[in-house]
């Protein structure tokens, strides 16, 4: 194994432990938050406000780092029937069309949420620009995964990524 495919490899566990955890976090703020409702009467505001939150950033950041786009729902049943020149075909346009759509609005991404600096959450008051950076990290990476798998596409050997 190379230094390149080690560093990925740690990188990608990285991704996975963060998701991971969130998802632990989640668990047990939804778990202190049935027991003090029902063992101290007291509705714990702060348990919603974070499952919410972590909720959001698990969704993106599992779609940006943790999900390979080999893994993601595709409609492709008319894709299979093509020929591995059509499918390449394909693959080429649907990349073109998603990673050029995400890069044409990554601005207007990237601006919201620097604006959403002045919003708070209600109950905890974390700051909306940080709450919702992990849209950005999505955008973002799906814009350098079209990139570097139209990369792939275009160069001899593009058989094994189709």
């Amino acid at each position: 194994m190379n230094r390149t495919s080690a560093a990925w490899q740690l990188t990608a566990g990285g991704a996975r432990l963060a998701a991971s955890l969130m998802f632990a976090c989640v668990f047990v703020a939804f778990i202190y938050k049935i027991v003090m409702r029902y063992a101290a009467g007291d509705a714990v505001a702060w348990a919603d406000e974070i499952s919410v939150v972590l909720f959001v950033w698990i969704i993106f950041w599992a779609n940006a780092f943790v999900v390979a786009d080999r893994r993601q729902i595709r409609f492709d049943l008319v894709v299979r029937l093509l020929s591995p020149g059509g499918r390449r075909a394909a693959a080429i346009a649907r990349l073109t069309i998603i990673g050029g759509l995400f890069l044409w609005a990554l601005p207007g991404v990237l601006d919201y949420i620097a604006f959403l600096w002045r919003e708070r959450t209600p109950v905890l008051s974390l700051r909306l620009d940080f709450v919702y950076s992990c849209f950005g990290l999505f955008v973002v990476a799906v814009v350098v995964r079209s990139g570097i798998e139209l990369f792939h596409l275009v160069r001899p050997g593009w058989r094994r990524y189709v």
